[in-house]
């Protein structure tokens, strides 16, 4: 690798990491709460007299749309969404664009994700690219046993 290729890689990762790191509460600071409300899932096919909807799981990731990691999680996203659309809640949030709440969730390095119970309780945390199959893993690991996946539509 040479000289020029170690000082880009460098370059990008302190572009990245910096703001991060100083947006980051300082000691004297209490951690922000993890509880996010639980967001309901609604069918728009639903009747109107249809039963309250259900409330999901969710799995968050916070990320970018320009950073490699990033880029592989949100194919991770898609195949979850595509797999799972009646039994998880899949969200990203982009930390450029949404740079408060990424704060609010105490977010120090992208991508992260967490897992939140039905009731918007935080049940895992994890930072770096986490596979399909690592997602479900966690869940069932949590109690959260997913379906068999849906069909490929």
């Amino acid at each position: 690798m040479s000289v020029k290729s170690v000082a880009g890689i460098l370059i990008v990762g302190a572009v990245v990491l910096v703001p991060l790191w100083l947006k980051r509460p300082s000691a004297s600071e209490p951690a922000a709460p993890r509880t996010i409300a639980a967001t309901p899932v609604v069918h728009p096919a639903a009747p109107a007299a249809a039963p309250a909807p259900r409330v999901l799981p969710r799995f968050v990731d916070i990320g970018t749309t320009s950073c490699a990691p990033c880029k592989v999680m949100m194919g991770v996203l898609a195949e979850l969404e595509q797999r799972y659309p009646d039994s998880l809640k899949v969200e990203f949030i982009n930390s450029h664009d949404n740079p408060d709440i990424a704060e609010k969730l105490n977010i120090q390095a992208i991508p992260s994700q967490i897992f939140y119970s039905p009731g918007g309780q935080e049940l895992f945390r994890h930072t770096g690219v986490m596979r399909t199959d690592a997602v479900v893993a966690k869940w069932k690991e949590l109690g959260l046993i997913l379906p068999e996946p849906k069909a490929a539509r």
